[in-house]
């Protein structure tokens, strides 16, 4: 290196460090939170989601049980129907499984 490669060197170090001082006198420093402030925030959020998880299993519990007592009083009041609401189901989701089936095969195709 040429003594007037080094002093250009030199010059823009200190541009740099004058102008990474002017930025950080411009940006405020950053606040960081203290970490009992992080903990208590941590099981707030923890409190929060656990009572979200317990009403939401609460009504899949409510729904279940009221599909389960209907579909009981469904078979014992007309069982006829009841069968027959089985059967178009099963014959439903058949239909639908070869439709997909044949649909994937058409696209795998084609690419």
């Amino acid at each position: 290196m040429s003594p007037s490669d080094e002093s250009q060197e030199k010059e823009l170090l200190q541009q740099l460090q004058q102008s990474m001082k002017a930025l950080d006198d411009v940006c405020e420093p950053a606040d960081i939170p203290s970490l009992a402030s992080l903990e208590s925030h941590v099981r707030e959020q923890r409190r929060i989601k656990h009572r979200a998880n317990l009403v939401e299993m609460l009504c899949f519990w409510l729904v279940a049980l009221m599909v389960i007592t209907l579909g009981t009083l469904l078979f014992v009041s007309a069982p006829a129907v009841y069968l027959g609401i089985q059967v178009m189901g099963t014959v439903i989701g058949i239909i639908a499984a070869l439709w997909f089936v044949r649909h994937r095969k058409e696209t795998v195709d084609h690419e």
